[in-house]
């Protein structure tokens, strides 16, 4: 019972954090293509304008992937394209939610 009980309590913070991020992203007109609770293969999933929201397998983990954070892409709602203020505030949003948390 205590595992399950750690795994629940673990999967919202995480939850809370990935969602700091996914806030401020769109806050700022970054482009967030997918939007994943867990690690591994989906298990649900939708689209809703230009973000996948999914459910994945296990429930260690989180993603808020926004475009172009990993490459040098600066089109337009890009990670890249936006100002050094912008970009520290998606960042930090994730620590910040979890603190308030």
């Amino acid at each position: 019972m205590g595992i399950i009980l750690a795994i629940i309590i673990f999967s919202i913070i995480i939850i809370i954090h990935e969602f700091g991020h996914f806030l401020l992203a769109k806050q700022h007109g970054i482009r967030v293509n997918e939007f994943a609770v867990g690690m591994g293969p989906k298990v649900f999933s939708f689209q809703k304008g230009d973000t996948v929201y999914a459910l994945r397998a296990f429930p260690f983990g989180g993603a808020c992937m926004m475009e172009g954070e990993d490459a040098d892409d600066v089109g337009e709602g890009s990670f890249n394209s936006k100002s050094v203020w912008a970009r520290m505030s998606v960042v930090l949003a994730g620590p910040i939610f979890n603190f308030l948390l």
